[in-house]
């Protein structure tokens, strides 16, 4: 019969989650002479399917390593379980009549479900009295993810690292959030410049240790020695005042 190819040339793209599972749907063309339902995997037969046969013969699953993850549904979609890596491909159904061959395809893509977003943090107090801040974010399985930065005024910063410096003087608190996120999942998590400045503006609002440590010994040095030269004038005193005596 004739090959009419459809969608074969423009397949849609699906997005699949790493070992969860997806369904290609298969909408069956206007006919009632469909002979047979071919699944294919990159050009490779997964799946058989003869839909005027018996139900206990009228699907085969063709790809042996996949038996267990290959599944067909009631209107013969695929559905595709615990996906990995070797699932990503171009998957077209074979729509087999008796004067015409029709084809359905989808391009699946695999991604990991995001987790674990950190960030990272670097804050000094600079000569002037403002905070300098240098934040970086990190995800797990960052290969496929995107990461940037949502800052105030609504504005977007597509980079792992920012720098910012705040004046409390003269700014009120602000807030940072680093946003990750692939075709399957997004997380973010936020920040705030007073808590990430609190440690170094408390330093200079209260004296190094150390300096107080040298104030008060010197202190004490001064008051033993004072004390010191009050008791021995007092008693240079006294001893003249008793050789006068003699």
């Amino acid at each position: 019969g004739n090959s009419a190819p459809q969608d074969s040339a423009n397949p849609l793209t699906v997005n699949g989650i790493l070992g969860e599972s997806v369904t290609l749907s298969l909408k069956l063309p206007a006919h009632d002479d469909i002979q047979s339902i071919t699944w294919l995997h990159n050009g490779k037969s997964v799946t058989f399917i003869l839909p005027k046969a018996a139900p206990d013969v009228r699907v085969s699953v063709t790809d042996t390593e996949r038996k267990h993850r290959l599944q067909i549904t009631e209107n013969y979609s695929l559905l595709l379980s615990n996906l990995t890596a070797v699932d990503t491909g171009l998957y077209c159904a074979q729509i087999t009549m008796q004067t015409s061959t029709e084809f359905s395809c989808y391009t699946l893509q695999i991604f990991r479900r995001l987790r674990n977003l950190r960030i990272t943090n670097h804050t000094r107090l600079s000569e002037i009295g403002t905070c300098e801040i240098h934040l970086t974010c990190s995800v797990e399985n960052s290969n496929d993810s995107l990461l940037r930065w949502h800052v105030v005024g609504n504005t977007s910063i597509n980079e792992a690292n920012l720098t910012v410096s705040w004046d409390p003087r003269n700014s009120s608190d602000q807030k940072y959030t680093c946003i990750a996120e692939n075709p399957v999942s997004n997380i973010s998590f936020s920040v705030s410049t007073q808590s990430l400045c609190k440690g170094v503006l408390n330093t200079k609002n209260h004296p190094d240790t150390k300096w107080i440590i040298i104030v008060v010994t010197a202190i004490l040095m001064c008051i033993i020695i004072t004390i010191g030269l009050f008791v021995w004038r007092k008693k240079g005193c006294l001893w003249r005042t008793g050789k006068g005596r003699e």
